[in-house]
């Protein structure tokens, strides 16, 4: 089933409108409900291809019309977050040099990218879509603007993440090749190592200390249990034994339901056994590895650190791409769409908005990062570094703050931060930990000031 982001919407049909109707209607809140109701009667007038605002389908088309909904309040700072959007994007393009910013093209990609633009798709680097573009835009049908966008109620709000993905499928191995590959695979390999290693430490932590699961409740086969202490002291160390405490695919299902050991919840001694799911029991599973992985100096995170500067350099560049898409132009190039005609020009955009209870409505001005802009940056970093090598380094200050099961840390090269990162457990331990990143103000400032 298609998600759909209200503001992707709302960000390109208020390109439908010049800059000063879209601050008349965003005098209020009741403005901007009225602009709602203009844009969906004129969104189900047009076709889904050929219109001013294009979709992939018809479904595509509706899903994104029922996100228009002027009785949800948060739908109504999307409206407002789309003006934003769509006056920085405009701004930009005209900077750009396309005289047809009036009167442009508008295109929803997603699921399904209308005609027009499926030659700017790109699959690459472990993405469906390697060019995020929400939203394309063309003035001429030969110059094309693609739009990432992100949205935040206030200029000096924590920026939106740019990519949430599992840590060993942002490490994709396509187009890798050579000792770049191997370097990836040695890394994966390590983690998972480290992974096995940590989480059945704290297995046999919660079995020999903390009395929270019993050894007798451990399974070595489908069928047979530990049969006595002296087995379960030789057992919990061999290779075999540290897999099954981590993966746990042997355990008893009536004792442990869907859960691994390191996934459990309750405890032995709680009414519901292991099956209990008060997680904020200080007596349970849960608990106890929350309280270990929120610690700055956990084994887990220090050895996350460990593999990811063995490889820094490899691993720097793998982020920077799949965060940044530093190599989209490339991949477009290879896709030789130039052979078209075509020109193309991708932008990262945060709409900046935000309506309150009362009504009031502030338009922030959008922020545009193009890519050109964050490639001059990698660049002027490169010449003023040469010497040093691709660092990544733990957050202190981030990290004293939390008290989740994650970790704060930051890439730079020389003195220059240029991404914050996270690595975080949602709901599970067994899978990799999701990743996410942001870039980090001081890299903001290099672009703003050296390549703008």
């Amino acid at each position: 089933m298609a998600s759909y982001e209200p503001s992707e919407i709302t960000t390109a049909a208020a390109l439908m409108y010049t800059n000063q109707q879209l601050m008349d209607y965003a005098k209020d809140r009741a403005g901007l409900i009225t602009l709602m109701e203009d844009i969906k009667k004129k969104l189900t007038k047009l076709p889904v291809e050929g219109g001013v605002v294009q979709f992939g389908s018809q479904a595509i088309k509706d899903g994104f019309i029922k996100e228009l909904d002027t009785t949800n309040n948060d739908r109504v700072i999307d409206m407002a977050v789309g003006i934003s959007a769509a006056i920085a994007v405009r701004k930009q393009v005209e900077k750009e040099g396309d005289g047809k910013t009036n009167l442009p093209t508008i295109y929803m990609t997603g699921d399904t990218w209308p005609k027009d633009v499926q030659p700017f798709k790109v699959s690459a680097y472990g993405f469906k879509d390697y060019n995020s573009s929400d939203i394309m835009v063309t003035g001429d049908r030969k110059t094309f603007f693609g739009i990432s966008l992100k949205k935040k109620n206030k200029p000096k709000a924590p920026d939106p993440t740019l990519i949430n993905k599992a840590f060993d499928t942002a490490l994709d191995e396509e187009k890798l090749k050579g000792d770049e590959l191997k370097k990836v695979q040695e890394m994966k390999e390590k983690v998972v190592e480290t992974r096995i290693e940590y989480f059945s430490d704290l297995v046999i932590e919660a079995v020999d200390k903390k009395g929270i699961i019993r050894w007798q409740d451990i399974n070595k086969t489908k069928t047979e249990k530990i049969k006595s202490k002296q087995e379960w002291d030789r057992w919990k160390n061999t290779k075999e034994g540290r897999e099954e405490l981590f993966y746990a695919s042997k355990r008893d299902t009536k004792l442990f339901g869907a859960y691994s050991y390191i996934d459990t919840k309750g405890y032995i001694n709680h009414k519901n056994g292991y099956l209990s799911t008060d997680t904020k029991d200080k007596n349970s599973m849960r608990f106890f590895v929350n309280s270990q992985l929120a610690k700055s100096d956990s084994k887990l995170w220090q050895a996350f650190l460990g593999v990811m500067n063995e490889y820094s350099e490899v691993f720097a560049d793998i982020l920077i791409n799949i965060i940044l898409k530093t190599k989209l132009y490339k991949e477009l190039t290879e896709q030789q769409i130039e052979k078209n005609g075509y020109d193309f020009h991708f932008y990262l955009v945060s709409g900046i908005a935000d309506v309150t209870t009362k009504g009031v409505v502030t338009i922030s001005p959008g922020h545009v990062i193009p890519l050109k802009t964050t490639l001059c940056g990698l660049s002027r970093i490169e010449k003023k570094n040469k010497n040093s090598k691709y660092e990544i380094i733990l957050d202190k200050e981030q990290q004293e703050k939390s008290s989740a099961a994650k970790i704060f840390f930051k890439l730079k090269r020389g003195n220059l931060n240029i991404l914050d990162m996270e690595l975080r457990y949602k709901g599970s331990f067994n899978p990799q930990p999701q990743f996410q990143a942001t870039i980090n103000d001081e890299f903001k400032q290099l672009l703003e000031n050296e390549c703008s």
